[in-house]
């Protein structure tokens, strides 16, 4: 998959919701490539995460939230399943 690298760009026509998407943006790509390239940073973030989700697992309210999260997804996902079987269905009619 070939990498698209955008040149720099003004910052100065950009709103302050602009600036900051563009800064979470190259934020990501950063930690990414920097999890490709070291191994052990990579290691210490899955760490943190796992650590990080242990805690938050023991709050009621996140564990009640994290669900209906999941019942949305699995929902939604349900729903574009079928919608694409009814297409594929009526085109195979055709």
């Amino acid at each position: 998959m070939s990498e698209i690298k955008l040149t720099r760009v003004s910052l100065k026509g950009m709103t302050d919701e602009e600036k900051k998407e563009r800064k979470r943006i190259q934020q990501r790509e950063y930690m990414s490539k920097r999890r490709k390239e070291d191994p052990e940073f990579a290691q210490k973030q899955r760490e943190l995460c796992v650590n990080r989700k242990k805690v938050l697992r023991q709050d009621p309210d996140y564990v009640v939230k994290e669900r209906e999260y999941f019942k949305n997804y699995q929902r939604n996902i349900k729903q574009e399943y079928n919608e694409l079987k009814m297409k594929l269905a009526n085109i195979g009619e055709i």
